[in-house]
C-alpha cells in the first residue's frame, strides 16, 4: 500500500492544475499595453535570487530540469542548507558572497523575499540598466517596487508554485515578457495576465494550496475518528481526489456546475453534503476567505469578487 502511495498518487497535480487551469479559464485575455517587452541584451541567462526559501529552490530546480541554456545562476546564503544543496546538485549554480554580488552578476534578478524585509534589502543595493526584475512578493505591485529601485529597470512579476520543479505548474506572470515565457515554458508552463488585477487573482488562486489540504485533512480525521485506519482513510482520499481530476481535466471548457449535477444522484449523499454546506454558510466562508486574502495583497476591496 505505502509503495502505491508514493509511486502512483500525485495529488499535487490535482492542486496545481485546478487552481491554475481554472483561474487561466477565467481571466487570461493577453498581454500588458504599458509594458513593452525588453528582451535581454546579453543572450546568455545570468540568473540571481535573492532569497533561498522554498519558492526559490523549487524554481532553480525546475530550470535545472530542464534544457533550458542558463550560464549561471547566483544565489544567496540565506537558508544555507538549501543553497549548499543547491550548489551541489547543480554545477552552474554559485553562492554569492553578498547580496550586492548577486545584482551585480546578473541580467535577471528574481525577488523571492519576505514582504517585511524586501523593502530594507532592495533600496540597499545598487542595479544597472540591462537587467529585468521579477518580484515573488506577494503585496507589491510593479510600480512599489520600481520605485525601491529608482525606476532603473523593469519590474515584472511571477508567482511559481513548489510544484514547477517537477514540472507540473504553470507560472503566471505579468506583464507579458518574452525571457520570463522561455524560462517558465520550461517548469511546467505560463500564464500571462493581461493586468495586474488578473495577476492578484491568480496570486490568490495559489493561495488554495493550504486549505485544499485543510479540507482534505479534516475528511481524513472524520473518518478516522469513526473507526478508519490512516492508511486506509488517506489512500481513499488520495485516490478520490486524484480520480476526480482526472474527470474534470477531460473537459474543455470545464462546466464545474455539470460535473457536480453529474456526481451527485438526485437525493443521494453527494446532494445533501453540498445542500448542508451551503445551508451552513460552506460557500459563503469560501469566498469571504477568498476576499479577506485579496484586500490583504491589495490592501483594497475587490468589487468583482
Amino acid at each position: 500500500m505505502d509503495e502505491f502511495f508514493h509511486k502512483n498518487l500525485k495529488p499535487v497535480w490535482l492542486l496545481s492544475n485546478f487552481v491554475l487551469f481554472f483561474f487561466y479559464l477565467l481571466v487570461y485575455k493577453g498581454s500588458n499595453k504599458k509594458y513593452k517587452e525588453q528582451n535581454l541584451k546579453d543572450l546568455q541567462l545570468r540568473l540571481g535570487f535573492l532569497g533561498t526559501g522554498t519558492i526559490t529552490n523549487a524554481v532553480i530546480r525546475g530550470i535545472c530540469k530542464s534544457d533550458l541554456k542558463v550560464n549561471s545562476i547566483i544565489i544567496s546564503s540565506r537558508n544555507a542548507q538549501i543553497a549548499r544543496k543547491l550548489s551541489h546538485d547543480f554545477s552552474n549554480v554559485e553562492i554569492a558572497k553578498n547580496n550586492q554580488e548577486i545584482v551585480s552578476r546578473s541580467n535577471l534578478l528574481f525577488v523571492a523575499l519576505r514582504t517585511q524585509i524586501a523593502e530594507q534589502i532592495l533600496k540597499s543595493l545598487i542595479f544597472h540598466k540591462g537587467q529585468k526584475i521579477v518580484t515573488f512578493v506577494p503585496t507589491t505591485t510593479c510600480a512599489i517596487l520600481s520605485g525601491w529601485v529608482d525606476n532603473v529597470v523593469p519590474v515584472l512579476r511571477a508567482v511559481p508554485l513548489p510544484f514547477v520543479a517537477e514540472h507540473k505548474s504553470a507560472t503566471p506572470i505579468f506583464p507579458a515578457d518574452a525571457d520570463l515565457r522561455k524560462i517558465f515554458a520550461k517548469t511546467g508552463g505560463v500564464i500571462e495576465a493581461r493586468n495586474e488585477h488578473q495577476f492578484n487573482l491568480f496570486m490568490i488562486a495559489s493561495s488554495l494550496m493550504g486549505i485544499y489540504f485543510h479540507f482534505s485533512g479534516l475528511c481524513d480525521e472524520w473518518m478516522q475518528d469513526r473507526g478508519l485506519a490512516p492508511k486506509q482513510s488517506s489512500l481513499y482520499l488520495a485516490t478520490l481526489f486524484l480520480t476526480l481530476s482526472d474527470e474534470f481535466a477531460k473537459q474543455i471548457p470545464i462546466d464545474f456546475k455539470a460535473l457536480e449535477q453529474k456526481y451527485s444522484t438526485k437525493g443521494g449523499t453527494n446532494e445533501l453534503i453540498i445542500s448542508a454546506f451551503e445551508e451552513k454558510n460552506g460557500g459563503k466562508a469560501l469566498k469571504s476567505a477568498l476576499d479577506e486574502a485579496f484586500y490583504y495583497i491589495t490592501k483594497k476591496a475587490d468589487v468583482d469578487l
